[in-house]
């Protein structure tokens, strides 16, 4: 029952942090690079990330495994940093880029909804491979994404 009040409380975000073809869900160790990232995945040309793995906490001592699926997102998401937009769900819905940085290779999304359920987003995109990781935050808890960017 955890993850359904979760899941009830990240629904509305249907696009919130994007996808990609992301690496394990223990993933910030073991990260590969994504077979389709050819070219530097910089945000210079629009994106598609592919979700593999979610992780839903709504309790702190309690988080559960699924995938974008379990929080109703879309598998694939378009990252369009010029635009500042993330699109891709079924329902038209869009999520607006407030902010975009560039660090050590990497490159940091961010982005707020305060409409009805109010959530805060942050994506980290690795340059050279692709590797995306992003979490979403509400007042009900969270979940973080694992997968990973390419710009074909």
């Amino acid at each position: 029952m955890k993850m359904m009040a979760a899941t009830a409380v990240m629904g509305s975000l249907v696009l919130a942090a994007g996808g990609t073809a992301w690496a394990q869900a223990a993933g910030a160790t073991e990260k590969k690079p994504a077979a389709s990232a050819t070219k530097p995945v910089d945000g210079s040309a629009p994106m598609q990330c592919a979700i593999q793995t979610v992780m839903v906490c709504d309790d702190p001592s309690i988080c559960v495994r699924g995938s974008a699926q379990t929080v109703n997102l879309p598998p694939v998401v378009k990252v369009d940093v010029a635009e500042r937009l993330i699109s891709g769900a079924a329902t038209g819905r869009t999520v607006r880029i407030t902010s975009v940085s560039r660090g050590s290779g990497r490159l940091l999304l961010q982005g707020e909804e305060v409409g009805m359920n109010g959530f805060a987003w942050d994506m980290v995109i690795v340059e050279a491979s692709g590797v995306m990781s992003g979490a979403v935050l509400s007042h009900g808890g969270g979940f973080l994404m694992f997968g990973g960017c390419s710009t074909s």
